[in-house]
């Protein structure tokens, strides 16, 4: 009879396991596009079986739900970022550049972002929930500079920068940051320059 100290069992991390499937998700995305995410290719990518995956996230729909939650807290901490030295107008536009560029990821992100919307449920909310944060800055960031029409200035600019997000997924080659960056500076202008 063994009478040696019992084995406790090996403690999971189940964020970083999530954290693990959301970069599988990402890669997948990257190299074939959106709709090549399936379980069983997030648990080759891992080199997992399917029940792995399952055990941390249940559906096809949850692993794209899984990304985007994961890319939420990143997301909030650069727009924090670019935004946080600058106030009035300022903040207004430098929301409006960190809106209309792309970082590590964005655009598989994006892809994922689309096709959570083409879908319905649950894996919305993380979509909208940031998306509505989103749009709640550039609202907060044109009234507190103080705009004629801010609410109106605010809609537009999140509007421009929600299109050039799903064009930039459609045809990343002629959508770039350089193209819609020229004509973000022309619509800022436009917007905020108070007429003579």
């Amino acid at each position: 009879m063994d009478r040696s100290e019992p084995r406790m069992p090996h403690m999971v991390d189940e964020d970083e396991r999530r954290r693990e499937i959301s970069e599988a998700t990402l890669r997948i995305t990257e190299q074939r596009g959106a709709s090549a995410v399936t379980i069983r290719a997030v648990a080759d990518e891992l080199g997992r079986s399917t029940a792995f995956v399952t055990n941390y996230v249940p559906s096809r729909a949850q692993l794209m739900f899984n990304a985007l939650d994961h890319a939420r807290d990143l997301w909030v901490n650069e727009r924090d970022e670019a935004t946080r030295r600058t106030s009035g107008v300022s903040r207004l536009v430098e929301l409006s550049r960190w809106m209309c560029q792309t970082g590590t990821h964005d655009t598989a992100l994006r892809s994922l972002w689309i096709e959570v919307i083409a879908g319905s449920g649950e894996e919305m909310k993380v979509v909208t929930d940031l998306t509505d944060d989103t749009c709640a800055e550039f609202h907060e960031s044109a009234s507190a500079a103080g705009l004629e029409r801010a609410a109106e200035i605010a809609d537009i600019l999140y509007l421009y920068a929600r299109g050039f997000h799903v064009k930039n997924v459609e045809d990343p080659a002629n959508w770039n940051d350089v193209r819609v960056g020229r004509a973000l500076e022309v619509l800022l202008t436009s917007l905020l320059t108070e007429p003579s």
